[in-house]
């Protein structure tokens, strides 16, 4: 059974699922170089067909989501409507509320009524059959089939997605994922963090890792009591709350009661109090799960908060944690194709063991492109040890060899390598990106050394595999890798076995044995504001771009303009 998985909100993928294993995934921003881009992904489609070795003939069934209302839910309108009429507040703010309340109406029926059934017509006009179901459930699907577990709890959060901002979910071997509760649109955890993003003054939907990278810069924010009461959680009814009626919050990025809130303290001050109330409000509602939540599975953009991560992991009532790698709008193609094979076939899908699914450089184009152009470079029999020793000298080299990783992390396919030693790196470094960063970069440590350099990695052995939360550091780790480690004594590892990938493990032994380290800097290949690189082109026009030493473009060493 051949199932492809379309997804069409940010970051537009395509992913197919053959016989309950995922076997290819790309996000069109890495094809079409738009970041986070937005609509039918046709290239990506194309791509994971070709990479699939099949043709859309082949295809059984085609799983997307927009399963969503004609018009949004009329009595929750009206019920948080009448809270706001009767809350004691001055006129001008209510009138406020309740005219970003009609907007926020507004705006979702345009959605149901417009955008969603467009996206979906184009991909019932691949001539296919096609079934849709719930966003949220989707990304529950993901997190549920992605972790390979019989039974969980499966928890979502994200700006927003066909009539709902969250959900829990019971998850079993027989109904699959069973909805519990969710979250309205109007009390949107992504949409809080994303105010405050553009607040301070950057991106929203994209920069909130700033933020997150601030907060540690402040461990007593003077702004909680503001910021505090924006949002809560219902623990009976396992949903969350964005307090309109409390006179300040507004579910969407334009909101002017955030903005005097920030006016009146330092960004670190603010980011500080946003994460610890972020914080709170999600503890709060798995620890009400009790028993439930002993593992618990998370997807959603909300979930890309690896600090968050690390705070669910470390409750009483929790076991082990999963992350869905491509937690965002970005994995709900891979989350429906396997919600559509368990329902279509009855069986559960493979977890989701690797995420190697993107092309791999093709050795044809890196020659034609290497002898096109004007840097040096030579074929090397073992590239992994002239890697290593090139890192244990101190140079620095991007890497762009095998197949591209599905997700917003770099995983030593599509990266940048450096030694851990140099605290420095995290300002030059950035540099030649144009990268403005307020948390050190990420390490990849081997997994034989990962205990002796994180704490708490039982809880979430496999988010370790895929920089999907932090851990705290060890003395030793803060000794020998400071560039790693952020100001609040935390690092957000990737942790490699031979197994998950060969090559960057033999790296990082070959390095080990050069240095006696077992950890290095990886950080995602790509200038600033631009996708990951995907192609043997994309990454020779970075490598120029950012004025790098050294590129290891599959088994070919280039030299670059920068210093040796």
């Amino acid at each position: 059974m051949i199932i492809l998985g379309v997804g069409w909100l940010s970051d537009a993928s395509a992913a197919i699922v053959r016989d309950g294993r995922l076997i290819a995934a790309v996000s069109e921003e890495r094809i079409n170089r738009e970041k986070l881009w937005y609509g039918y992904p046709a290239l990506s489609i194309a791509e994971v067909l070709r990479l699939s070795g099949v043709t859309i003939d082949d295809v059984d069934l085609i799983a997307t989501y927009g399963q969503s209302p004609k018009a949004p839910d009329a009595a929750a309108y009206e019920a948080k409507e009448a809270a706001i009429a009767e809350a004691d507040l001055p006129k001008d703010i209510k009138e406020r509320q309740l005219a970003a309340l009609h907007r926020r109406r507004r705006h979702e029926e345009s959605v149901f009524l417009e955008r969603n059934p467009q996206n979906v017509a184009r991909i019932e006009a691949l001539g296919r059959p096609v079934v849709k179901f719930r966003h949220h459930d989707v990304h529950a699907a993901s997190a549920y089939y992605g972790s390979g577990w019989e039974n969980c709890l499966a928890m979502t959060a994200d700006g927003w997605g066909d009539a709902a901002s969250g959900g829990v979910f019971e998850c079993t071997p027989e109904k699959g994922v069973e909805a519990l509760s969710y979250s309205h649109t109007f009390d949107s955890l992504g949409y809080f963090y994303g105010s405050f993003t553009k607040s301070l003054g950057f991106i929203p939907h994209r920069h909130e890792g700033k933020v997150l990278g601030l907060a540690a810069y402040c461990e007593t924010p003077q702004s909680y009591a503001d910021v505090s009461p924006l949002i809560d959680v219902d623990t009976r009814d396992h949903r969350f709350i964005g307090r309109m009626e409390g006179g300040a919050y507004v579910p969407n990025f334009d909101n002017p009661a955030v903005d005097r809130i920030v006016s009146r303290y330092s960004r670190e001050d603010i980011a500080s109090a946003v994460q610890r109330r972020l914080e709170e409000v999600v503890t709060a509602q798995v620890s009400s799960l009790g028993d439930k939540a002993r593992r618990i599975a998370l997807a959603g953009g909300v979930f890309a908060n690896v600090k968050l991560n690390q705070r669910i992991a470390a409750l009483d009532n929790v076991e082990e944690v999963y992350v869905f790698p491509h937690m965002g709008d970005g994995g709900l193609s891979a989350g429906a194709a396997f919600m559509a094979y368990h329902e279509r076939s009855g069986l559960r899908p493979s977890a989701a063991g690797t995420m190697y699914l993107g092309p791999a450089p093709e050795e044809a184009d890196i020659m034609r492109l290497l002898q096109e152009g004007d840097l040096e470079w030579e074929p090397c029999a073992n590239i992994t040890s002239k890697v290593a020793s090139l890192l244990a000298d101190g140079q620095v080299v991007a890497r762009c060899t095998g197949r591209m990783e599905f997700g917003p992390r770099a995983l030593g396919h599509r990266s940048i390598l450096y030694q851990a030693t140099d605290a420095s790196v995290n300002s030059w470094l950035n540099d030649y990106l144009h990268r403005s960063e307020f948390m050190p970069f990420a390490p990849v440590t081997l997994e034989d050394a990962a205990h002796e350099m994180y704490l708490g990695l039982d809880k979430g052995r496999i988010p370790a595999r895929f920089m999907a939360m932090t851990f705290d550091c060890t003395e030793r780790m803060k000794r020998e890798a400071p560039a790693a480690v952020h100001v609040d004594g935390t690092a957000r590892p990737q942790v490699v076995s031979g197994d998950d990938n060969p090559d960057l493990h033999a790296i990082l032994a070959s390095y080990r044995e050069k240095t006696g380290l077992s950890s290095l800097i990886n950080t995602s290949f790509n200038m600033h504001e631009e996708p990951i690189v995907r192609s043997a082109e994309d990454a020779l026009r970075a490598f120029r771009e950012s004025g790098l030493p050294y590129l290891a473009l599959g088994d070919f060493l280039v030299r670059g303009a920068g210093k040796a």
